[in-house]
């Protein structure tokens, strides 16, 4: 597929990621979250340049009228949102979250804290 997009990290992916990392400790070993968090990380920097039509529009976003967003499941509980700007050859990353996690109350509280 296409290569050489550029990962874009908005304000709100990097509060996001502070989020999951908080929401992860709550629940296991912080040698877990940091293992966890270093796996995305490698995921998203390895991957997402080189396809980043990976994944569907998200359907969660969707119904909230953000549209041009897709979903990516990174591992068994771990969610990337994030769009891709073919004109630009960048990949905005939105959001990072844990599938437990409740993406409208999640955004809610993102957008007050910027």
């Amino acid at each position: 597929m296409t290569s050489g997009y550029t990962l874009v990290a908005s304000p709100l992916f990097r509060l996001s990621r502070q989020r999951l990392q908080a929401f992860l400790t709550e629940k296991y070993s912080a040698e877990l979250v940091d293992k966890t968090l270093a796996s995305i990380k490698e995921q998203i920097a390895t991957t997402l340049p080189a396809q980043p039509l990976i994944a569907p529009i998200s359907e969660r976003l969707f119904k909230l009228g953000l549209t041009e967003y897709r979903q990516w499941q990174l591992d068994k509980h771990n969610l990337l949102f994030y769009q891709v700007d073919a004109k630009q050859q960048q990949l905005e990353l939105l959001l990072l979250m844990d599938s437990r996690q409740n993406v409208q109350k999640l955004l809610y509280e993102l957008t007050l804290l910027l």
